[in-house]
């Protein structure tokens, strides 16, 4: 790859640093304030989506460079953006159970 299609390398960095947001939950470091690495997920992710799109739109004038490597930037950054979403509606479900169970006691 010669280097023609930057946004498609751009959005390969920021979905790997979705995963390495992500993957802070696994070695526990995370758990101390998950709010910001999972904010810092989502923000990488919007990034890693809007340059993928980007990336394949250039891919395609470029004759097909960068395409696969915006193409997994994009997965990664929708699959990220999906596993957040998923986490909050857990956490306000989890919240909502309390409340009702703490309002009946």
């Amino acid at each position: 790859m010669g280097g023609r299609n930057r946004a498609a390398k751009v959005s390969a960095f920021f979905a790997l640093g979705c995963v390495g947001a992500l993957g802070n939950f696994v070695t526990g470091i995370a758990w101390l304030n998950p709010g910001v690495f999972v904010l810092m997920a989502m923000l990488c992710a919007l990034v890693a989506v809007a340059a993928g799109h980007v990336g394949r739109f250039r891919g395609r004038r470029l004759g097909g460079e960068g395409r696969g490597l915006a193409l997994a930037g994009l997965l990664v950054g929708w699959l990220t953006l999906l596993v957040c979403v998923l986490a909050g509606l857990a956490l306000a479900g989890l919240a909502a159970g309390l409340a009702v169970l703490v309002d009946h006691a």
